[in-house]
């Protein structure tokens, strides 16, 4: 039995450059045979599938592409959910690895951090400019010379990517549940109505590139989530918005915010 169950977010072919240069990498390479792959083609569905989950009863359509990367990564989870294992390492396949970490030592190292239950442990995208102002909690507690942030839950929706992360199996179930319908994969915000004692948690052990710094045709999750932003603001009324504004001012004195140490 693996130490914990790891899936890669990919629609490539085997041989593919991408999945050529991801498996390079040594964190990566000497566990390829157990990568579970996932890869849903948005675009390949069918009209009337891709209208119910991504566009019936919403203002914003979901693309085809981040339909797609969203029911690869519910894939995943239910996949993790068929198995005994006790978390899942999920990858996107633009990973990229700090130096050489032993995937199968995930799960001691993280049940000795004693994380609350129903966790989701992002392992980089947190160091981003998207995440500049995410704000919460450090842990004493480190993983790989790496400090730990709690995220606070008003800062949920603020954070970004799932290139990197593990969950439990109660944050499993709890995604597949917000995901119906599928609401984008690093789409947060309301994740609290499902289950207020959810837990968020990131750290930096794997990079990416910067969303916006992709070549032109493959930004398209920074466009929509620009736009997608606006849009949610524009919906929450003025009392509302004027009370959150005062409490992230509150937070943003009080809280943490990640900072990268190299």
């Amino acid at each position: 039995m693996n130490n914990v169950k790891k899936y890669l977010i990919s629609i490539e072919q085997p041989e593919s450059p991408r999945l050529t240069n991801f498996f390079a990498q040594s964190t990566f390479s000497r566990y390829q045979s157990e990568f579970i792959q996932c890869g849903v083609i948005g675009a390949d569905l069918p009209t009337r599938e891709y209208f119910k989950l991504a566009v019936a009863g919403r203002k914003k359509p979901l693309s085809p592409a981040e339909l797609g990367c969203t029911l690869s990564h519910l894939e995943a989870l239910k996949n993790f959910l068929s198995t005994d294992e006790k978390y899942a390492c999920i990858f996107e396949d633009d990973a990229i690895s700090l130096k050489d970490f032993d995937l199968n030592s995930l799960e001691t190292e993280i049940s000795q951090l004693n994380l609350k239950e129903c966790f989701f442990f992002s392992l980089g995208g947190i160091q981003l400019k998207s995440n500049q102002r995410v704000r919460g909690t450090l842990l004493d507690q480190q993983i790989n010379e790496k400090q730990i942030l709690q995220l606070h839950p008003l800062y949920f929706g603020r954070f970004f990517y799932t290139y990197a992360y593990v969950v439990d199996r109660k944050m499993a179930e709890l995604l597949l549940q917000y995901h119906q319908p599928p609401k984008g994969c690093d789409h947060w915000s309301q994740i609290t109505n499902y289950d207020p004692n959810c837990n968020f948690y990131a750290t930096f052990l794997f990079d990416h590139p910067e969303l916006d710094q992709i070549a032109t045709g493959q930004s398209y999750i920074e466009q929509e989530r620009q736009s997608i932003g606006l849009e949610q603001s524009k919906n929450k009324s003025f009392f509302l918005r004027l009370k959150i504004s005062i409490l992230k001012k509150f937070y943003n004195i009080f809280l943490n915010q990640y900072k990268k140490i190299n």
